[in-house]
């Protein structure tokens, strides 16, 4: 799908009623537009109003020049309204009310409480698109694919950085302080979520954010981070060593390295994610670390780092070509660490394509 079929009709027949989009995601998909200036004051509320024949974009009016001047392919009718919530909800009765009296389409997750007030009363009925959108966003576009492209190439860069920086002694926040700055430099937009540089047992917590612990010889050092490029965002992950590893820090990244490498050489169009989340179970059984082991095994990636599906205890979904999805396995273990081993993979129309990975991977940083 191009994106000037990013319209109403894509949704596929049977559909009815119109479609109000909120979420920064969605409109960024259907519009093209997107901004890193998102505090309430700076950027003011957006929509988008999809129905059978037209698309409307509403916007305040400070913002209405910037948005011509991005040239913007696909936003539709550009609707500005004055700088405020009340002409903003405005705006939005006044195109409803020249729709049929039936039900709204909207993203449950995204449509806040004050606004589903508000329009409740002049539908109807409000109906969740947001399992519609999910699928769309899915299968990527060529276009797509060359922005994801060049986000998981900022990262990697910053991952084979990483390897020559992390040193005893560096706090973990200047190190992914440090690691943050050079994916700026190569062109990254930001980064799509709070980077993961955890050592010791530190690493064994995912909850857990850089800190002021000092990395030490010895430690474990989970890194997981991405870049975002043109709206699209990347994320993959590696732990090393600081130092010569013991035995048991060996055994516990290989087990975790033959998982990831086992399921990603079942990717292909067909496989479901029951299988690859079995494929991660028989791998994993049987080691000593079993009991350690996280079923968390992936997700897709697109305009967020974390998109649906998610692939996890209790997923269901097939594999479809221009899928980009992550394979993840983690063994946490309290008192010696965790290990996570992230890429990203392209469904191929034979196979697979991973997106992320070392020029020589190394666990032992010496």
């Amino acid at each position: 799908m191009s994106e000037s079929e990013r319209n109403y009709g894509c949704f596929g027949g049977g559909m009815r009623g119109p479609v109000l989009l909120t979420g920064e995601a969605n409109i960024f998909y259907f519009t093209g537009f997107r901004t890193t200036a998102r505090r309430p004051k700076q950027i003011g509320y957006t929509a988008v109003l999809l129905t059978e024949k037209e698309k409307k974009f509403f916007c305040p009016k400070k913002w209405a020049g910037q948005i011509h001047r991005m040239r913007l392919p696909d936003q539709g009718e550009l609707i500005p309204y004055g700088d405020s919530w009340e002409a903003f909800v405005a705006a939005l009765k006044e195109e409803l009310g020249k729709e049929e009296k039936s039900f709204l389409w909207t993203e449950y997750r995204e449509l806040s409480l004050p606004l589903y007030q508000e329009l409740l009363p002049l539908t109807g009925e409000i109906r969740d698109i947001t399992g519609k959108t999910e699928a769309l966003r899915l299968i990527k576009t060529e276009e797509e694919i060359r922005h994801l492209r060049e986000a998981a190439d900022i990262a990697v860069a910053a991952m084979e950085y990483a390897k020559t920086v992390l040193k005893p002694g560096m706090r973990e926040r200047d190190a992914a302080a440090a690691l943050e700055y050079f994916m700026r430099l190569r062109g990254s937009d930001g980064v799509p979520f709070t980077m993961k540089l955890l050592s010791g047992e530190n690493s064994a917590v995912v909850t857990n954010v850089p800190g002021e612990k000092e990395l030490e010889t010895g430690d474990l050092v989970l890194l997981d981070f991405g870049a975002t490029r043109n709206g699209y965002s990347s994320d993959w992950t590696r732990t090393f060593c600081l130092g010569k590893a013991s035995k048991e820090q060996i055994a516990l990244y290989e087990a975790v390295w033959k998982t990831e490498r086992a399921c990603i050489e079942k990717i292909r169009p067909g496989c479901t994610l029951e299988e690859l989340m079995e494929t991660a179970r028989l791998t994993v059984e049987g080691s000593p670390f079993a009991p350690y082991y996280a079923t968390h095994l992936g997700h897709s990636v697109g305009i967020g780092s974390h998109e649906w599906p998610v692939i996890d205890a209790g997923a269901s979904g097939i594999l479809k070509e221009n899928m980009v999805i992550t394979i993840e396995p983690g063994i946490y273990v309290p008192g010696l660490g965790g290990v996570r081993i992230e890429d990203e993979i392209l469904v191929t129309k034979d196979g697979h394509e991973i997106l992320t990975g070392l020029a020589e991977e190394t666990f032992e940083l010496i």
